[in-house]
């Protein structure tokens, strides 16, 4: 009698399917929308020109569509970035369809007089604006 030789044939191992791992895309998506919100909210500017505002402990943030009207000294005045006079406030203003419900947001530089802020206060309630608020920033 021959020996006969057994050959071990070796079974394969089932194959697993793929899977998508689905947490570090989640991960990545998060990093994604916080990126973008706060890259977004950093780009948030205001209307009015920049000024070496007054300081106050109570200071309130208003929304970016408020009218705002910015005087450096000596008495330059500005109406959203566009230079006027104080003369002119009150037919530029008119020019944007200002009524009751509008916030004017008076930005004025702390050296300027505040004979000029209640001049441009004043054009202002002659074009129909009642509700104002100072510019300030943070102690």
């Amino acid at each position: 009698m021959a020996m006969r030789k057994r050959v071990r044939i070796a079974r394969r191992k089932p194959v697993e399917e793929a899977e998508i791992v689905v947490i570090p895309m989640i991960d990545v998506m998060m990093f994604l929308l916080f990126f973008f919100i706060v890259s977004s909210l950093a780009m948030i500017v205001q209307a009015g020109l920049p000024v070496n505002l007054p300081k106050a402990s109570t200071r309130e943030n208003h929304p970016a569509q408020n009218i705002t009207v910015t005087i450096q000294p000596p008495s330059t005045v500005y109406l959203n970035r566009t230079l006027t006079t104080i003369d002119a406030l009150e037919s530029g203003l008119k020019a944007l369809h200002v009524t009751a419900d509008n916030l004017v947001i008076i930005n004025a530089d702390q050296h300027v007089e505040e004979g000029v802020v209640v001049a441009a206060m004043d054009e202002a309630r002659l074009a129909g604006v009642t509700r104002f608020a100072i510019a300030t920033d943070r102690k």
